[in-house]
């Protein structure tokens, strides 16, 4: 009992003695006498100059207790005068005899007017490299030999930041307001933050206020977030109303010795946008993968463009962009990304498949995906009543390259109806392949106006000057509605074959169709050709021939034919026909001639032969044509042919009708005596 008496006497005394040695620590050691020294030795270990403007504050027992400010450390050389940070106060404690047993037991830490400066400079070095580092001397310290572990951080009494600011060049954190609760291992941290990002002169302000709880088990390396709830206003540069979004989360746990993440549930929304889903990962250290799923609810897509301060444009149909949905499932591995059952609804159009990025790294996309009806006219800026004439002097838009040398694509579209450039279409499906400036649409099949289309189309963008190679066929196709809504023509009716095969190149749309080369041919039965009445033509030149009054026009003004068929031969945007050839039981038309692609003007000469008068010519001088030949000019545009019956031919055919009968009524005299 007595040696216990002398062990406690002992033990107050040592106790007595430190104390008394740190209240004279306190009382006689002014630690704003060795700001000079604490200045030097920062310069020598990390280059910089410390300044320190304010007062500093120190106690011992029962904390360790250093507070300070104002204060700054300034920048390396080469980023200006402007220190590298600054605060207006700071406080730090931490517990004394918890650390004489190498424990870390710190007290709530309080930064207050922190503005910290990053910045790069011309040649890309950064102002916080080589932080902590002397000219000369090594980047580390090894601990010498024998040396004491370090202190484990055991409790934290929390963080409190206010009224800071963080730049980045032109990126700026400013009122930034941070609160950590009390920090302990496996129990719920309480963290709440505020603050505003502002993206430079040209970008969006944006409010931030978040609040969540993170547990912490640092031995067991397992991370969790509960109750994450952030939310905020995009002030836009624009001027507009605020745009308020949110995202939250119910839970999300990571566990790195196991390499998971979890967050079985999320939502988000932006104005009218609203987006749910879920997230996991698993190898999130070694080779991560993440897979999961998100849904966008039906939201007017006019409207949130306007929410984003985006004028939504103007198309010709004003209720197109009036919708917009979209759900897929999504996940990421080995630097790919893919979307599966992906599920888009773009006003009455659905959008069902798949598409990935199989090497994230050079953007190569491959896809399949099927439409089941769309309408691209209706989003086409509106047509204006009266055309505007392009002005002097004004360049032509040149031909896109660079997307397309970009591009790295290969998939195919199946789509169940559509209408695009004035053509319905059903059954479209189409292969696309773009690689290396190459992009190649094929094949290429569609049902259309009763028969069936099928193309090939390239257009090679990798050289100075793109072009293009079109190959293309139409099988057993209604021409007249296939003419009206393609090139709103009238010209044409009856049904057959055409085909296309051209190339051409060029920077520009207008130089691309003077480069074009190639061949076109046709072969049509039972149409006509309207606007074009080569009777009322003839009989026309016929009573001009006899001074005669010129008979009044056909109703139709129409050219019936049984088959229609011609070629032409393409060179330099002038398209040249040898064989044009028209037939019906009344007429046949052989002839030549030219059509610029570029300018519409047009040159042929035809000979139409009567082979016998239609019943409407019955009883005039036309039933005496029978076997004529009568040449006939065709100029002007295409959308406007002028007809010109060559009268000296109609009279030489005259002529020569009368010579064959008097030669035949001659020949038939000689044999019949």
């Amino acid at each position: 009992m007595r040696n216990l008496k002398i062990l406690g006497f002992i033990l107050g005394g040592l106790i007595a003695v430190v104390a008394l040695v740190l209240i004279a620590v306190t009382i006689f050691v002014n630690p704003n006498d060795y700001k000079g020294r604490i200045a030097r030795e920062v310069k020598a270990s990390t280059g910089r100059d410390l300044t320190l403007q304010g007062n500093i504050k120190l106690s011992v027992f029962p904390w360790i207790a250093l507070e300070l400010g104002p204060a700054s450390l300034g920048n390396p050389a080469g980023f200006g005068a402007a220190p590298f940070l600054s605060i207006q106060h700071a406080a730090l404690r931490v517990k004394l005899l918890p650390l004489l047993r190498k424990e870390l037991q710190v007290g709530r830490i309080e930064i207050d007017g922190l503005d910290l400066r990053l910045q790069k400079n011309a040649a890309g070095k950064a102002n916080w490299e080589d932080f902590g580092e002397k000219s000369g001397a090594p980047a580390t310290a090894e601990a010498s030999p024998g040396s004491g572990a370090p202190a484990v951080l055991e409790d934290l009494g929390g963080v409190l930041i206010k009224d800071s600011r963080i730049s980045y060049n032109e990126l700026v954190v400013s009122n930034l307001n941070l609160d950590v609760g009390n920090v302990s291992q496996r129990a719920a941290v309480p963290v709440k933050a505020s603050f505003d990002v502002d993206t430079g002169p040209n970008g969006n302000r944006t409010s931030f206020t978040g609040a969540l709880d993170i547990t912490l088990d640092t031995a067991a390396k397992r991370y969790g977030l509960a109750a994450v709830r952030l939310s905020g206003e995009l002030k836009q540069q624009t001027g507009g109303r605020p745009l308020s979004w949110m995202f939250a989360a119910p839970t999300v746990d990571v566990d790195l010795n196991a390499q998971t993440l979890k967050a079985p549930k999320f939502s988000a929304q932006a104005g009218s946008a609203r987006l749910s889903g879920s997230l996991t990962g698993d190898k999130i250290v070694d080779a991560p993968t993440f897979s999961g799923a998100f849904k966008l609810e039906p939201l007017v897509l006019r409207e949130f463009m306007a929410q984003l301060g985006l004028e939504p444009p103007k198309t010709r149909d004003g209720k197109a962009l009036s919708k917009l949905a979209a759900a897929t499932d999504f996940s990421y591995a080995a630097n790919a990304v893919r979307l599966d059952k992906i599920d888009l609804q773009l006003d009455d159009t659905q959008l069902r498949g798949a598409l990935a990025i199989t090497n994230i790294d050079h953007e190569a996309l491959t896809f399949d995906l099927n439409v089941d009806r769309i309408d691209l006219d209706r989003y086409l800026a509106p047509e204006s009543a009266s055309p505007q004439p392009a002005k002097a002097g004004q360049k032509p838009a040149e031909l896109p390259t660079s997307p397309v040398k970009t591009l790295n694509a290969n998939g195919s579209f199946r789509i169940g109806s559509a209408k695009a450039a004035g053509l319905t279409l059903s059954n479209v499906s189409l292969t696309l392949q773009a690689n290396d400036g190459v992009l190649r649409l094929f094949p290429i099949k569609a049902s259309l106006y009763g028969g069936q289309y099928s193309g090939d189309i390239t257009y090679d963008a990798h050289e100075a000057v793109p072009s293009v190679k079109l190959d293309q066929e139409v099988t057993g196709v209604d021409i007249a509605p296939l003419l009206k809504d393609s090139i709103d023509s009238e010209r044409l009716t009856g049904r057959g074959n055409a085909g296309t095969k051209l190339a051409g190149a060029g920077r520009t749309s207008d130089v691309l169709m003077k480069s074009l080369s190639g061949r076109v041919d046709a072969n049509l039965t039972n149409g006509a050709v309207t606007g074009i009445d080569l009777w009322y033509e003839i009989s026309r030149a016929q009573a001009l021939l006899k001074q005669q009054a010129v008979p009044s026009g056909s109703d139709d003004r129409r050219t019936k034919f049984d088959t229609f068929k011609m070629s032409a031969d393409i060179v330099g945007g002038v398209a040249t026909t040898k064989d044009l050839a028209i037939a019906s039981q009344y007429l046949r038309v052989t002839g030549a001639g030219s059509s610029n692609l570029v300018t519409k003007a047009i040159d042929y000469h035809i000979v139409a032969t009567i082979l016998k008068a239609p019943p409407s010519a019955q009883g005039s001088e036309l039933s005496q044509l029978t076997l004529a030949d009568i040449p006939i000019e065709i100029g002007g545009t295409m959308n406007d042919p002028k007809v010109r019956p060559d009268l000296q031919g109609i009279l030489k055919s005259k002529l020569k009708q009368k010579l064959q009968d008097v030669v035949k009524g001659k020949l038939q005299g000689i044999f019949h005596r």
